[in-house]
């Protein structure tokens, strides 16, 4: 790993300001309050810190969170496996921590992460701690609980999804119950989340808010005319993709649970039909290898393309047709919004936070998750029917404006304003 900044890169730095500490953390649950501060006179800047498993994480979902909450006045730092995504945050200024936690299920590596944290929060003095995604939460928040006067919990998702059997189902809500039940306010991107997380009895159902996931800059991926054809020529020029070619586009990281089994099948049978298009895959993941070699044993590795990890994604979907994305498992996925924001009509497996995105032959299509033939029959209808693509991809560009970043980010901050009143 590269060298980093030492200006903004410290894992046990001494604290700059030690607020208060409450003992008073009662079980989060019915009818609690968070613990109100003992300090008195003059109320000094909160201090918060964003903790996930991986700073890509971080880079991806909380960094508009910790500048609009810098803004408003509150010290914000992060915390997080470093992999190279948080030059990102330190470039915007955020000073970042590291926490060697990561996505393991080695025993010995999770009890050191518990550790680890435990050691850094008690060496500095944090009012709130906001914790992102299960893996974090998981194994964060118990310890962060009794460390902060407020633990605020983003889940973006559970690990939950058609392909689990019921076992399987059982054991994993049963872990996700020890993010939940130590959170203060637990934050669901969706409300088919939200529904979830209140029946599995951890907190009384005041604690959990739903707020649209983590917003998108819907005004960054619609592009006048002119610049969305200029940068349709140069993608695609650069690509060797003719002007007339019809182009699906994929967002998504490179693992089976992102539907990419039922994305190659879909393409196999498109191009035996005898249509001609080019898939782009846009992301990176630890399935990668695996996913080029299904491509290859399917014989469609000539119509698919890999991008790797792309910064340029908005000028992606104004190189693309059509939208597609098969997940298996999301929250509220943010690729979606993005190309519907651009104007593309998209087809979408009908996952709970999915449905919330697209309304059905209104501002997209959905089909039902792992369902190869309707997925099939869902990029046949679009590939062959352009005046149905316009009038979707039109609606879907106003459907978009419902999950602007902006409107996210005033609920976030209207929550932290209630919980900081609390302190």
């Amino acid at each position: 790993m590269r060298p980093l900044h030492t200006a903004y890169l410290s894992a046990y730095a001494p604290a700059t300001h030690a607020g208060p500490k409450s003992t008073d953390l009662r079980e989060p649950g019915a009818g609690h309050k968070l613990p109100i501060s003992s300090g008195g006179g003059c109320r000094m800047a909160i201090r918060v810190l964003q903790a996930a498993a991986k700073a890509f994480t971080l880079a991806n979902f909380a960094l508009p969170l910790m500048e609009r909450l810098r803004e408003a006045g509150y010290e914000v730092e992060a915390i997080g496996a470093l992999d190279g995504f948080e030059s990102r945050l330190m470039a915007r200024g955020f000073r970042v921590h590291q926490w060697e936690l990561g996505h393991t299920f080695n025993p010995l590596a999770l009890v050191q992460a518990r550790r680890e944290l435990a050691r850094f929060l008690d060496a500095h003095a944090y009012d709130i701690v906001h914790t992102h995604c299960s893996f974090a939460g998981i194994v964060g928040n118990p310890i962060a609980f009794p460390r902060t006067r407020a633990l605020l919990y983003t889940q973006h998702g559970f690990y939950v999804h058609d392909g689990l059997g019921p076992i399987q189902r059982w054991a994993w809500l049963g872990i996700e119950k020890v993010g939940l039940r130590h959170a203060h306010k637990v934050i669901c991107v969706s409300q088919a989340e939200r529904d979830l997380a209140v029946t599995l009895g951890v907190g009384d159902p005041s604690k959990f808010v739903t707020i649209p996931g983590a917003g998108v800059r819907t005004g960054d991926f619609w592009l006048p005319e002119v610049e969305r054809r200029r940068r349709r020529a140069a993608i695609r020029l650069g690509l060797g993709l003719a002007e007339e070619e019809a182009v699906l586009l994929t967002v998504a990281r490179l693992t089976w649970d992102k539907g990419y089994r039922d994305l190659i099948e879909a393409t196999r049978r498109l191009k035996g039909e005898g249509l001609r298009f080019t898939l782009l895959a846009a992301g990176s993941g630890k399935d990668e290898e695996a996913i080029r070699r299904a491509v290859k044993a399917a014989g469609v590795d000539d119509s698919v393309l890999f991008l790797g990890w792309r910064d340029d994604v908005a000028d992606l979907y104004a190189s693309a047709d059509i939208f597609v994305f098969a997940s298996h498992r999301e929250g509220l996925p943010i690729a979606p919004i993005e190309a519907m924001a651009s104007g593309l009509p998209v087809v979408v497996s009908n996952l709970p936070g999915c449905c919330e995105e697209v309304e059905h032959e209104v501002s997209g299509l959905l089909y039902p998750v792992s369902d190869v033939d309707q997925l099939t029959a869902a990029l046949k209808r679009l590939i062959g029917d352009r005046s149905l693509a316009a009038r979707l991809g039109g609606n879907a560009r106003q459907r978009a404006r419902a999950f602007d970043l902006e409107a996210v980010l005033d609920q976030q901050v209207e929550l932290y304003r209630e919980v900081a009143e609390a302190l």
